[in-house]
C-alpha cells in the first residue's frame, strides 16, 4: 500500500513511518522539512490536494502533525484543524479510501485551543464519504519523546515535584504499539471506522509513573514534593519563554485533567494487551536531558558515610567540649546569638549535628541526605552573611563546603534503586471495538 505519512520527521510520525516500512509498504514521508514537503499552515484547496494525491498515487493517508505550543506564527487552527481538513477532503476528492487521524485523548470534551483544534479535525473527517479513522493515545511515550526525556529527568532529580499531590490518572501507551495499531487499521479487511482511545496495560497515578521511569533508571529512593496546580502552572508560563516544545501551560492542563480512555480500544486494535509501562521503558531506556546517576562500589561508599559521619560527630563534639576554645560561641555570636541564645543555638547544632552523624552511618537514606544538604547550605549562608571574610579567606573555609555538599548529593544518587511501587489504578473499563 502506498501511503501518505504527514509530519514524518515528528516523534509519533516517525514511528508510524517506520512501521509501515517494516511492514512492506511503501510510505511518502511528508513533512515541513521532509523530501516531500507541506505546510499546513499555508491554505491549500481540497482541489489542489486532490490532484497531488492522484499524481503521487496515494492509496492512504495517516496524519500525524501536532504542537504543543504555537509558536513562529503557527496557530493551532490551521496546524490541527483547518490544514489537515483541507487534506481530508482533498482525499475523499481523489478517491483515497482510508485516512488515520492522530488525534489527541480528551478531545471530545477538551475546552483548550490545543484539544478543540483537534477535535474540529476529526469531526471534519468522520462527516467525509471515506473509511476515517481517528485514534485518541493516552500520554505517549518512547525514543525521541520530548516528554520521555522531561519525565526522565524529573523523575530522576533528588526531590522529585508532584503536581496537585501526583494523584492523576495516566496510561501511557508506547509510540511504537501506536504505531503498530495505525499499520493494522490500514490493514484491516473491514476498514476500522470512527473513534477509538487508546491507552497502555492499566492506569497508575502520575507518581507512580515518575516511580517507575525513576526504578528503570536505577536511582535510589527520592523526597517526593507536593506542588500546587497553580504554582506548576507559573512555572510553565516562564518555561514557555525557553527554547523547549513540552512544559507549557497546555501540558500542565492535560496532565491535571488525568489521562485515561474511558474504553480503550489499543487491545482489540492491537490483537493482544498493550505492553506495561515498566516493560516499554526496558525496551527503548528513556533519555534524560539531565541524569544525576550514581554508581559506587560498596566500599567506596561506606567510606563516604564514615567520612561525613565522623565530620558531624567530631563537629558536635568539640562545640560540645571545648566551646571557648573551638570558638564556636564566638561565631555564634557574631551571628547575632550571644548569651543564653547563644548557649540555646549551640545545644542545638550539637544535637542536628550528632543526629546527623549517627544517622548517616546507621540509617541512610534519601530524608538524611537532604537534611545533610540543608544543614549545609544553612550554616554556610549564615557564615557568609555574617562573616563574609571567611569567604575571601584564602583556605576557603566556606567555600570548601561546596565539594562536601556534592559527596552529599553523589551518596544520595548513588543509593540503590528500590522496586517501583505497585499500582492500585484499576484498568481501564472496557475494550471499544474496533
Amino acid at each position: 500500500m502506498k501511503v501518505l505519512v504527514c509530519g514524518s520527521t515528528g516523534f509519533v510520525g516517525h514511528a508510524v513511518a517506520a512501521a509501515l516500512k517494516a511492514r512492506g509498504h511503501q510510505v511518502l514521508s511528508a513533512s515541513r522539512a521532509g523530501p516531500l514537503r507541506i505546510d499546513f499552515m499555508a491554505p491549500v484547496s481540497p482541489e489542489a490536494w486532490a490532484q497531488r494525491l492522484r499524481e503521487l498515487h496515494v492509496e492512504a493517508v495517516v496524519n500525524c502533525v501536532g504542537l504543543l505550543m504555537a509558536r513562529g506564527g503557527q496557530s493551532f487552527e490551521r496546524v490541527h484543524a483547518e490544514g489537515p481538513s483541507e487534506l481530508f477532503r482533498g482525499a475523499a476528492l481523489a478517491g483515497v479510501t482510508r485516512v488515520v487521524q492522530v488525534s489527541a485523548l480528551g478531545a471530545d470534551v477538551g475546552s483548550s485551543p490545543y484539544l478543540r483544534s483537534k477535535r474540529d479535525a476529526d469531526e471534519q473527517l468522520l462527516a467525509l464519504p471515506l473509511a476515517g479513522t481517528v485514534l485518541r493515545p493516552s500520554l505517549l511515550y518512547g525514543p525521541g519523546c520530548p516528554s520521555t526525556a522531561l519525565f526522565a529527568t524529573l523523575a530522576g532529580l533528588p526531590i522529585v515535584s508532584l503536581p496537585g499531590g501526583g494523584a492523576m490518572p495516566l496510561q501511557p501507551l508506547h509510540v511504537y504499539e501506536l504505531a503498530e495499531i495505525v499499520a493494522r487499521c490500514l490493514e484491516r479487511a473491514e476498514p476500522a471506522a470512527g473513534v477509538f482511545e487508546l491507552g497502555g496495560a492499566a492506569a497508575l497515578s502520575y507518581r507512580e509513573m515518575l516511580a517507575t521511569y525513576r526504578q528503570t533508571q536505577g536511582v535510589g529512593d527520592a523526597l517526593w514534593l507536593p506542588v500546587p496546580m497553580a504554582a506548576m502552572q507559573a512555572g510553565a508560563w516562564l518555561a514557555e519563554a525557553l527554547p523547549q516544545s513540552v512544559f507549557c501551560r497546555e501540558t500542565v492542563a492535560l496532565l491535571a485533567r488525568g489521562n485515561v480512555p474511558a474504553h480503550n480500544a489499543a487491545a482489540a486494535l492491537l490483537g493482544r494487551t498493550p505492553t506495561a509501562l515498566a516493560a516499554g521503558l526496558a525496551i527503548s531506556p528513556p533519555a534524560p536531558w539531565l541524569s544525576l546517576r550514581a554508581e559506587l562500589s560498596p566500599a567506596l561508599a561506606w567510606m563516604l558515610r564514615v567520612t561525613l559521619a565522623a565530620m558531624w560527630l567530631w563537629t558536635a563534639a568539640i562545640s560540645a567540649a571545648l566551646p571557648q576554645r573551638s570558638g564556636v560561641l564566638e561565631l555564634l555570636a557574631r551571628c547575632g546569638f550571644e548569651g543564653d541564645a547563644g548557649l540555646v543555638a549551640l545545644v542545638a547544632s550539637c544535637t542536628l549535628n550528632a543526629a546527623l552523624g549517627l544517622a548517616v552511618l546507621l540509617r541512610p537514606g534519601p530524608r538524611v541526605h537532604a537534611l545533610q544538604a540543608a544543614a549545609i547550605i544553612g550554616y554556610t549562608l549564615t557564615a557568609a552573611f555574617h562573616m563574609p571574610e571567611l569567604t575571601l579567606d584564602h583556605c576557603g573555609p566556606l567555600v570548601k563546603n561546596l565539594p562536601l555538599l556534592a559527596a552529599v548529593l553523589l551518596l544520595w544518587m548513588a543509593t540503590p534503586a528500590r522496586p517501583a511501587p505497585r499500582s492500585t489504578a484499576r484498568p481501564s473499563r472496557g475494550v471499544a471495538r474496533a
